[in-house]
């Protein structure tokens, strides 16, 4: 199997992109793939293959999408263990329009520290809701 370069592919080129956009987004090397990352936590996969590119990113609100598309079109999307999301497809296909950007976005608010997600336009904060905090177990004396 021959691994190709990451900026072979239009799509690709256009996730590379998006992903570098993140405030402190580098790119490293993982496992033959561009790994994303943002203060050393990633949150985004991409490889590229002979015949096919795949991505990997993490989602929660996204989740119920996924697992629609990975029932709908197994070869293509995949959720596995602790909501990583793989999604497939060959050089001549591009994933639906503004899936990849949403779900990149998605995956840097969950995985990069507040501080950089703080740094994000407004505009793009319906990705997340608001997580409830904890309420204290403290027993009024």
């Amino acid at each position: 199997m021959r691994i190709m370069n990451v900026t072979e592919s239009k799509p690709m080129q256009a996730l590379r992109r998006i992903a570098l956009r993140f405030p402190e987004a580098e790119k490293g090397i993982s496992c033959h793939k561009a790994a994303f990352k943002a203060r050393n936590k990633a949150f985004l996969f991409m490889g590229t293959e002979e015949t096919s590119c795949n991505v990997m990113l993490k989602l929660r609100d996204s989740l119920p999408e996924a697992r629609k598309l990975a029932a709908k079109e197994p070869d293509h999307y995949g959720v596995g263990g602790m909501d990583w999301v793989k999604v497939t497809f060959s050089h001549s296909q591009s994933p639906p329009p503004g899936l990849m950007e949403r779900w990149a976005d998605e995956s840097h608010r969950l995985l990069a520290h507040k501080q950089l997600v703080a740094l994000l336009p407004e505009r793009s904060r319906f990705i997340l809701k608001a997580t409830p905090t904890k309420r204290s177990t403290k027993r009024a004396r």
